[in-house]
């Protein structure tokens, strides 16, 4: 029974901060908090691709809870199909947002752990509509990134840099929003050659979010060590950025990297946190100097929580 009750606990860890599935599917409250009483039940147009057309773009990650809207009728290894491999049970593939092809390279304990916890979460009743197209209808999964060739081993090799590698790059999704995309279509979802370089841009209408306070495009950052990047950043200055969601100067990070107390990275362990650090300040160093940081405004925006998820019971605002 301890057994079983400390994988339930790693489980619930990587859910709700070093996988950061809270993020997508999880509505938050007006505040800017998770509203509990829809944890995990799935969030309607989570993020809009296309926010002029009623009809296209709106992305609902769907009900991970023990319902039948949910995943009480899957099989273990079904769930574990679906976000490790992007295969849904009819056979139709998860659209490449959903990043199943960075979580495929989890360890089997892990993914153990995330189904243990899943189990043990409390049913709601909520169907999520169906993604909009471009995203309906997905004939193929992603490609996994290789580990060898997709994923940059430290320069200066650590037992720290190599956990944090783990966790920013098989547990974790830093490597996803970090790097650029390539163009929706089959094939790899990120671009070679710039791994952890930024540059990638988030519409602020996309997650929600008003204009002003936020510019209309939110830029990546580049975490590379490159003057262009983070090389006057120490492991302390990342930590903080995790874990309190302010950048080197004191200042608030913008979604959608979901830093700081109120979002999952804010209860990352201070280790854990240590060791993304390590890997970070030791990743290959890329010149891509990207336009302007996205500083956050004073207090939460009404209406735009970080990591830009339209308050509870409130539905996304027209297009």
């Amino acid at each position: 029974m301890e057994k079983h009750d400390a994988m339930v606990a790693r489980g619930q860890y990587l859910v709700d901060h070093v996988s950061a599935c809270i993020e997508c599917h999880t509505p938050r409250m007006p505040d800017g908090s998770f509203d509990k009483t829809r944890y995990l039940a799935g969030a309607d147009c989570f993020a809009d691709l296309d926010p002029k057309d009623d009809n296209a773009g709106c992305i609902s990650p769907r009900n991970l809870t023990n319902h039948e809207t949910g995943l009480k009728n899957r099989t273990d290894e079904q769930i574990k199909d679906m976000f490790l491999n992007g295969k849904r049970p009819d056979g139709t593939a998860l659209i490449n947002f959903m990043p199943y092809w960075v979580y495929h390279n989890m360890t089997m304990e892990d993914a153990d752990a995330i189904v243990a916890y899943l189990r043990t979460v409390p049913g709601v009743d909520h169907t999520t509509p169906p993604n909009q197209p471009p995203f309906k209808d997905v004939p193929e999964a992603a490609p996994p990134l290789d580990p060898m060739k997709d994923i940059p081993m430290p320069t200066t090799p650590s037992e720290s840099a190599e956990r944090g590698r783990y966790l920013a790059t098989m547990a974790g999704v830093c490597i996803e929003c970090h790097t650029m995309r390539n163009k929706p279509g089959p094939g790899p979802v990120l671009q070679s050659g710039k791994t952890f370089a930024g540059g990638e841009a988030f519409g602020a209408a996309m997650l929600h979010l008003p204009t002003p306070p936020f510019p209309e495009m939110i830029f990546v950052r580049n975490i590379t060590p490159d003057a262009t990047g983070l090389k006057d950043w120490t492991a302390d200055d990342i930590v903080n950025a995790l874990m309190k969601g302010k950048d080197k100067s004191g200042k608030g990070i913008c979604p959608p990297m979901p830093a700081g107390p109120m979002s999952a990275y804010g209860g990352l362990t201070e280790a854990d946190a240590m060791d993304i650090a390590a890997y970070v300040m030791a990743l290959p160093p890329i010149a891509n100097k990207n336009k302007d940081d996205c500083v956050m405004p004073e207090g939460p925006p009404p209406g735009a929580p970080p990591g830009g998820m339209p308050p509870a019971g409130e539905t996304p605002p027209a297009k």
